[in-house]
């Protein structure tokens, strides 16, 4: 497809690991990098699209602020690609002090939103929605079930094991799981994640156009 002859697209980028604070001085997160964020928001303006990029925990730290800032930018969005990694959990409460280290096991959790599954609610007909899934166990079911729940039109798989995970600027394992049934599903045994993200914009670019 000639770069020159694209329908100019919207994307939203989020990517990065959000933090959930327990004190001043200590919070919970994951090993998130953002470099699959970095690659697909390069890939996107490339390809002369316009592109707003939120990078965790830079422009949002938490699950919630991240939710706030993706609900207000969606409306004019016609791509959201959700790769950051959203903590599961954050402490019931923010404490105003350091937690003493004797009481950090009384420490409760409470769950924060599934973000993709609260904002599919408000999701336009011709909006794409691309996500990530990284598991350990049960990869293409647990993926199925995330590509329904959350309104996607396309989900990457990742794999974690003990002794290879996908964090950092790498090559990966990765699978393309797709809402269309008629879509096989595609597997890259290892594929750049600058690569696999300029593919991931040019399927954004088949998708808007199969919906539109």
């Amino acid at each position: 497809m000639n770069v020159r002859s694209l329908k100019k697209l919207h994307f939203l980028i989020a990517s990065g690991p959000t933090r959930e604070p327990l004190d001043p001085v200590r919070f919970i997160s994951n090993y998130s990098t953002g470099v699959m964020g970095k690659y697909l928001a390069q890939a996107a303006k490339k390809r002369g699209h316009a592109v707003q990029w939120v990078q965790c925990p830079q422009d949002a730290q938490t699950a919630l602020e991240l939710h706030k800032k993706l609900g207000a930018l969606l409306r004019t969005s016609d791509v959201l690609i959700m790769a950051a990694a959203v903590c599961d959990v954050r402490p019931a409460e923010l404490r105003a002090s350091k937690i003493k280290k004797d009481d950090l096991k009384n420490i409760s959790f409470v769950k924060n939103p599934d973000i993709l599954a609260e904002l599919s609610k408000k999701k336009k007909k011709n909006q794409i929605f691309i996500g990530f899934g990284l598991e350990s166990q049960n990869l293409f079911k647990n993926g199925a079930e995330k590509l329904r729940k959350k309104g996607l039109e396309l989900i990457v798989l990742q794999k974690v094991r003990k002794n290879q995970t996908p964090f950092g600027d790498k090559s990966i394992e990765a699978f393309l799981l797709y809402k269309d049934k008629d879509k096989p599903l595609r597997r890259f045994g290892q594929i750049h994640k600058k690569k696999l993200a300029e593919y991931l914009i040019r399927e954004a670019e088949r998708l808007d156009t199969c919906k539109n």
